[in-house]
């Protein structure tokens, strides 16, 4: 599938459970952080800025000059221009780490295959680098679970392929439905004054959701034990939430205004005209096959302080009211 480009035999250094002689004990180590100025990659770096004895952490972005970007530097973190694009900048982003996170991002240009290329030259920057371990945001294969295109995860899938090909240490992170989409893509929209409809497909099924913020401890857990998440894929939830269950705790909290759930199907929103809506019907479609198995347990296990979405919203009622403000 991928021309064997970086393709090891057993006999490579960077077949798995070679090349690493760390663990927790051996810190400072350098951890490499891509989509840090974003939700994800912003929540993993500032966590591990709480521990510099451990991490030094280098932040990758494009936009160095940012205001995300100089908050991460005042507290510690290198701010290094890279593109996923230009393979000598991410070599160079690279140089001496020990630890990459990678994130990719479908929805900058909405091209799978632009996706694909750019977190392929992530991994193989990272291997000519001698990067130790590989933690990636990935995804189950949409397109072969139900038989319709989910670009923003099939691209996802492709490159967690790629990372098992080429035999170097990695961890795969699934993650469930961002609680944060609750102010972004997904926030609830307004049908008159103070009443708001949260329209998620979930047609009785429950939804897997998670903070982002929630991940960057459990990146944490993951790097003191690190071996044994060697060649592992952790699938992440904090809690699985029915659309009663969503609708009741948005009225619980905001007692001004009333949500209600409009209950849209899989097939509505294939019909909506703003782009990438069939993507975003085939997520909600792969969610309810029941092959989007999650694990709360583990979850747990691996951040005992996760949020529910009661907390979360309790602790994130301003940035909700500022987006009902916006979709006024």
């Amino acid at each position: 599938m991928f021309k064997n480009w970086f393709r090891r035999d057993s006999s490579e250094k960077y077949k798995m459970g070679c090349g690493s002689s760390f663990d927790a004990s051996d810190g400072p180590r350098t951890v490499v952080i891509f989509g840090s100025t974003g939700l994800l990659g912003g929540a993993i770096a500032r966590r591990l800025l709480q521990e510099p004895f451990l991490y030094k952490v280098r932040c990758v972005t494009r936009r160095s000059s940012s205001e995300k970007a100089r908050q991460l530097a005042e507290h510690g973190a290198v701010i290094v221009n890279a593109d996923l694009g230009e393979t000598k900048s991410l070599e160079k982003a690279l140089e001496g780490a020990d630890i990459m996170f990678l994130t990719t991002h479908y929805w900058d240009e909405r091209n799978k295959e632009k996706e694909v290329i750019k977190g392929l030259n992530a991994i193989d920057a990272a291997i000519q680098c001698g990067v130790k371990h590989i933690i990636f945001n990935g995804s189950e294969n949409v397109k072969k679970i139900i038989g319709k295109e989910c670009n923003h995860l099939d691209s996802k899938s492709a490159i967690e392929e790629y990372i098992r090909e080429v035999g170097i240490n990695f961890t795969i992170l699934r993650l469930p439905f961002w609680l944060e989409n609750f102010y972004s893509v997904f926030k609830p929209h307004k049908l008159k004054h103070a009443v708001y409809a949260v329209a998620l497909p979930l047609e009785g099924c429950e939804l897997d959701m998670m903070s982002v913020e929630d991940v960057g401890e459990v990146i944490a857990s993951i790097l003191r034990r690190p071996r044994q998440y060697y060649g592992k894929t952790l699938n992440l939830s904090a809690e699985a939430l029915s659309m009663e269950n969503i609708v009741d705790t948005f009225n619980r909290h905001f007692d001004n205004r009333k949500f209600t759930d409009p209950k849209i199907r899989v097939k509505d929103m294939e019909k909506f005209q703003f782009p990438g809506a069939k993507d975003l019907a085939a997520m909600f479609e792969f969610y309810q096959s029941g092959e989007a198995v999650r694990d709360i347990k583990l979850t747990r296990k691996l951040n005992p302080h996760a949020m529910t979405f009661d907390r979360w919203l309790s602790e994130n009622r301003d940035k909700v009211e500022e987006a009902l403000r916006e979709a006024n």
